[in-house]
């Protein structure tokens, strides 16, 4: 009792200091403290207590006060039990800071979820009518979002008068209230009946979505995208399909922003009933016609998406060509500044053109749609040569490997010796996908000379990247395959002595370690024997973490008999090395 009583003390003695930051750090105990009162005093002391300090701090504190009631649920005995916080948080929900409202309206909507139906019909309805027909708009703002905790309790004959109160608040003289009460309609439309949702919240979604101030109607949107899951596409198509229709006349700036980032989402969910084909033109309004960079940006992020829904005779007769438009460089000079602003348009369609070959089939993938990869491939820009390479699985994939080896592989190959790092990676990173469509004889041919360089190249992240491919590489062409064409590479690292060769020492030791998830056994022992064992000794600090860092790797969930004799010993010697960084890798390794 003493540790209570202290505890509640000391909460009391920070409140009453004159320094903001004691106030504060208080404030962000209560939750704490309450748990230590026990119930009953959490509810007779501190929450009469705190009630009390509403009106005498700052902002920041009652800020603090408010996240913390949404915490004191349980310490207040739960249940019904959380109704004694209501009166607090009602005046909360009256403060003219928007943040200190908004952290009393989360904390009731967690009390709310606590408490039984007819406690909240008791305690808690009365609390929303009191807010939203108070004079004040900070009260009217709050209330908006408690609609959704009180309805499904409410009786049924009382839910048309409960709607019709929400719904002033729709009609409020106020822009604010009418914006607090569209934020808050879709958690209301969650709880309300399918019929009253078509019939009642309709009207009012095409209200608000259509207000003289910007500021309410810029919800409309990411309002209608919450709104529309679990809708079947008739009744998406009823609520929302000439809202769509009508963005995009729209003269606010956010809810085109919006259209063009939710755009397939809000479409597909009225397909059949609005067929996708149907949105065509007004897919490429945005991407190509609209005034604002914003919106031809987030549309041309959904190219992909968009274009999955469509046959290929769509994408070649309307979608190509505009792709083909927005990609190559105009003639006139106004057009270029025009095309030279688009630049993250077109590094999304460098990104996303790849999707479309499963869609239109070999044929027109060689005709129609590599001629518009080759002129990314080509792009004066590197993360336009970057994305388009990094994103040529489908095109690999729908070619097959003559055709790949054909049309795609000889500007590949060249790209693979940019002197740019990052189109060098795209390659690298891309390899695993030829190997699987490729062959082994054809890879040998073209790639493998390209995923041996990666082992050697000065920049880590690409070295990286042929690291990682290395377990990919064996799966697909088999331990001998490996020995062949990879391991002399990785031995011969492993011996490299001379200036600046630490760092083909310490790829020797990690492609060790990567490839010990596939290659098992006697294969495994001889290679971490010629290659990490000897370089656990190595002069340079940084080769040894490599060897840390490579041996918790092989050691873990291996309890085979050379793990335990040989590789853990191992460990423990470097978990006595002088370098820190070696010390505690080889530590994790011996935990395990």
């Amino acid at each position: 009792m003493a540790t209570q009583i202290d505890a509640y003390g000391l909460l009391a003695e920070e409140f009453k200091s004159e320094d903001v930051t004691d106030q504060l750090a208080a404030a962000r105990r209560i939750p704490i403290i309450a748990s230590c009162m026990g119930p009953d005093r959490c509810r007779s002391q501190l929450v009469p207590f705190l009630k009390s300090a509403v009106g005498e701090y700052t902002d920041e504190i009652l800020h603090a006060i408010g996240k913390a009631c949404g915490a004191m649920v349980a310490a207040c005995g739960g249940g019904d039990q959380a109704a004694v916080l209501l009166p607090l948080l009602e005046t909360l929900c009256e403060h003219e800071e928007t943040v200190v409202r908004n952290n009393a309206v989360e904390a009731l909507v967690i009390v709310g979820a606590a408490m039984t139906g007819p406690v909240i019909q008791e305690q808690f309805a009365p609390m929303v009518k009191r807010l939203s027909s108070a004079d004040f708009f900070p009260s009217k703002i709050s209330a908006a979002g408690l609609y959704a905790s009180v309805y499904p309790s409410t009786p049924h004959p009382q839910r048309p008068a409960l709607r019709k109160q929400f719904e002033l608040l729709t009609k409020d003289e106020m822009p604010m209230v009418r914006r607090a009460a569209f934020a808050h309609l879709p958690a209301l439309c969650k709880a309300v009946e399918k019929e009253v949702l078509m019939m009642d919240m309709s009207p009012i979604f095409n209200e608000l979505s259509s207000d003289l101030q910007e500021s309410v109607r810029e919800l409309a949107v990411e309002n209608a995208v919450a709104m529309v899951e679990g809708l079947s596409a008739d009744e998406a198509t009823r609520l929302f399909g000439a809202f769509l229709d009508n963005v995009q006349n729209e003269t606010s700036r956010s809810m085109r922003v919006h259209k063009a980032k939710h755009f397939v989402k809000l479409t597909s969910a009225m397909h059949p009933t609005r067929p996708m084909r149907d949105q065509v033109q007004a897919f490429l309004r945005l991407i190509a016609i609209d005034t604002e960079l914003e919106v031809r940006t987030e549309v041309s992020l959904n190219i992909a998406a968009f274009c999955s829904h469509l046959e290929a005779q769509t994408l070649l007769g309307s979608i190509l060509p505009v792709l083909r438009e927005l990609s190559q460089m105009p003639q006139s000079p106004a057009d270029q500044e025009v095309f030279a602003v688009n630049q993250a348009v077109r590094e999304s369609i460098a990104e996303q053109t790849a999707t479309l070959a499963p869609i239109l089939g070999q044929e027109a993938t060689v005709t129609e749609l590599l001629p518009l990869i080759k002129v990314f491939l080509g792009d004066e820009l590197v993360e336009i040569r970057r994305k388009a390479l990094g994103s040529l699985a489908p095109v690999i994939e729908t070619l097959g490997a003559e055709a790949t080896e054909q049309h795609l592989l000889p500007q590949v190959l060249q790209m693979a010796r940019d002197p740019i790092w990052r189109v060098r990676l795209a390659v690298v990173e891309t390899i695993p996908v030829y190997a699987k469509h490729l062959g082994m004889d054809l890879f040998d041919a073209t790639l493998k000379e390209i995923q041996v360089s990666a082992l050697q190249d000065n920049t880590a992240r690409i070295r990286e990247a042929g690291i990682a491919n290395l377990p990919i590489l064996l799966q697909r062409f088999g331990d001998q395959w490996l020995t062949d064409a990879m391991l002399p590479v990785i031995k011969s690292g492993a011996r490299n002595s001379g200036p600046m060769t630490h760092l083909q020492r310490i790829t020797a030791v990690q492609a060790v370690g990567a490839l010990s998830g596939a290659l098992q056994g006697p294969a495994l022992e001889a290679l971490v024997e010629e290659v990490v064992v000897p370089l656990s000794r190595d002069k340079v600090a940084v080769v040894r973490i490599a060897c840390s860092a490579s041996l918790k790797q092989i050691v873990k969930g291996n309890d085979s008999a050379y793990a335990r004799d040989t590789l853990r010993p191992l460990l423990v010697q470097l978990s006595s090395d002088s370098d820190p960084d070696v010390k505690i890798l080889a530590e994790m390794g011996i935990a395990g």
